[in-house]
């Protein structure tokens, strides 16, 4: 008992300066939200630059499909963009109905299975589907799917 009288006791007690760095939990809860939005600041501008070069990574990779079909003897009626997430992305072909349905497409799948396995990576998905059209293409429909940029060199 005369242990816990003599902690009490006032006389073993003082006050601590500010200089000597105690900080109350207020400064503490402070420090970490001003922490916490730097971080989320920083990672907002992160992931801003890399949407950006994973939309230029598609245009790309979409002009080398164009031209890997043209080459096969294909030809394209318009090529659509969807962004998934930052770092996912479909892209839509369109190709006539005759050429959808002859036998030489199985060499465009094996084309784009390849390619969509070679340019994924932690921070870049691709997607590529075909499909096929015996008319006119109805950009509002194609819109509602999400596919709302449209390749400029399409048609």
């Amino acid at each position: 008992m005369a242990t816990i009288q003599k902690i009490l006791a006032p006389v073993n007690w003082e006050f601590t300066s500010p200089s000597e760095r105690l900080y109350t939990s207020d400064h503490v809860i402070d420090a970490y939200l001003t922490g916490k939005n730097e971080a989320l600041e920083q990672t907002e501008k992160l992931i801003v630059d890399k949407l950006k070069t994973n939309i230029n990574n598609s245009g790309s990779y979409t002009n080398e499909i164009l031209k890997y079909l043209k080459k096969q003897k294909f030809n394209p009626i318009g090529a659509y963009l969807k962004i998934n997430s930052w770092d996912d992305f479909s892209i839509l072909l369109i190709l006539p109905e005759n050429e959808f349905l002859s036998d030489k497409i199985y060499s465009v799948y094996d084309y784009l299975t390849n390619l969509e396995d070679n340019v994924g990576s932690e921070f870049y998905k691709l997607n590529v589907s075909i499909y096929d059209t015996d008319g006119e293409i109805d950009d509002s429909c194609i819109k509602a799917d999400g596919f709302n940029l449209k390749h400029k060199s399409s048609k």
